[in-house]
């Protein structure tokens, strides 16, 4: 029977292709773990929240002992102890920091939500205290506290980010409790005295981060789609340079002496213009359909700039695969394999977990960190999405710069060594 036959064929010709089966097998498998992994499918139930802490309190004395007490350091440590119900599984990542560092972190969604703790904190906490006890001997209602002995802490965040919806719950919760516990620790150790409001002295509010309070979530997804736009570049440049191998046109370009600097850094500037163009393109079509784009002029400027450092990170990829694949068929393959999960790899389409593998001069970095595309999308949604300048992703650009000529580099060497010399 014919279609035995073809099968047969059809099967050898699929198990001689060893590149194009491994890519069949090994993608849906990638993507299954990115998404079990993204979404806590890992076998942990539970995750913990990431929350900022800026302490700003100065602390107080104690009534009749004289004893110097910080109760935002109290409430950090019950912050940092709290576990789920029934689990080992803390409830937060405490970072303790400064404001300015915390709201960097709420923009780049590193952090789900920012606890700012104001300076008279343990002088409220003192105050209800005192007028707890006061009361034990005072006739009638007890006045409302002066204005200096009230004290609001802020819960901040980014109110379009589920994240932050699901922390300040769970935050307000806890904070609830604890001082709940408070006031009924004090008025035990006053012979049972009740009557005093807690909450007149201690208060809370949600503030979202400004500028964010008309945000959606396509207004922190529209950035990623740029970066993505910009990583499929390595599929063309791949497949482009390959061709040009097969056709024969390098070793006829080799004849005018041609150095791989030359063919290289050449081809890398149309296709510079070209991510330029798609992050001007991309952002036109996202600000139609609703991207609340921030910053004026020079965030579009910024923008492209940082999109044309992507671009030469992902042209210097193409290079890379261009280097081991045998036709242009297989660079698209290994193109594909590689640019879409990096996509996803970089926080283009939704936020990955914390995975800090160092820290240098104060500032962690997360294992996404090694690949430029990270900085280019944290540096695009920084002046794009929020309106920061030059100073705001000075930082981000520099690791792109430096990340993307060591993979020019690799790509650089690789290319030569394997499509160049080797005709010689």
């Amino acid at each position: 029977m014919r279609f035995i036959s073809i099968a047969k064929k059809d099967l050898k010709e699929l198990i001689r292709d060893r590149r194009g089966l491994m890519m069949i097998l090994l993608f849906p498998m990638f993507f299954m773990l990115v998404f079990g992994f993204a979404f806590g499918g890992m076998g942990q139930e539970n995750e913990p929240h990431n929350i900022a802490v800026v302490n700003y309190d100065t602390g107080a004395t104690m009534p009749g002992t004289g004893e110097q007490v910080n109760f935002a350091n109290n409430l950090t440590r019950v912050l940092q102890d709290s576990k789920y119900q029934n689990s080992d599984v803390y409830l937060f990542n405490v970072t303790q920091t400064t404001e300015a560092d915390a709201n960097k972190k709420l923009k780049n969604r590193d952090v789900d939500a920012e606890l700012i703790i104001p300076p008279n904190y343990s002088q409220s906490e003192v105050a209800f205290i005192t007028s707890t006890i006061q009361q034990q001997t005072a006739l009638g209602t007890v006045s409302a506290p002066p204005a200096n002995q009230t004290s609001t802490i802020i819960i901040r965040g980014d109110t379009s980010y589920i994240g932050f919806g699901v922390s300040q719950g769970i935050l307000t919760g806890v904070m609830g409790q604890y001082q709940d516990k408070m006031a009924t620790q004090t008025q035990k150790a006053v012979l049972g005295t009740s009557g005093v409001d807690v909450n007149s002295y201690i208060q809370s509010k949600v503030e979202g981060l400004p500028g964010t309070g008309a945000f959606t979530n396509f207004d922190f997804l529209a950035p990623g789609m740029i970066v993505f736009a910009i990583l499929l570049l390595t599929n063309t440049v791949a497949t482009g340079l390959t061709r040009e191998v097969d056709k024969g046109t390098l070793t006829r370009l080799k004849l005018s002496k041609m150095t791989s600097f030359d063919l290289l850094f050449g081809g890398m500037l149309p296709w510079s213009l070209i991510a330029a163009a798609q992050v001007i393109i991309l952002l036109a079509v996202a600000i139609l359909i609703g991207f609340n784009w921030q910053g004026g002029l020079n965030s579009i400027i910024l923008a492209v700039i940082v999109g044309i450092i992507g671009g030469i990170a992902s042209i210097s990829l193409g290079m890379i695969i261009a280097a081991f694949a045998r036709n242009d068929k297989q660079a698209s393959s290994l193109g594909t394999l590689i640019s879409v999960p990096l996509s996803f790899m970089v926080g283009a389409f939704f936020q990955l977990p914390q995975m800090t593998i160092a820290s240098l001069g104060g500032q962690s970095i997360q294992l996404y960190d090694l690949l430029p595309w990270t900085h280019v999308l944290n540096a695009l949604r920084s002046t794009l999405t929020y309106g920061g300048g030059w100073g705001d992703i000075s930082y981000q650009v520099v690791w792109a710069v430096l990340l993307t000529i060591i993979i020019f580099i690799i790509g650089l060497v690789l290319f030569s060594k394997n499509r160049l010399r080797a005709e010689n």
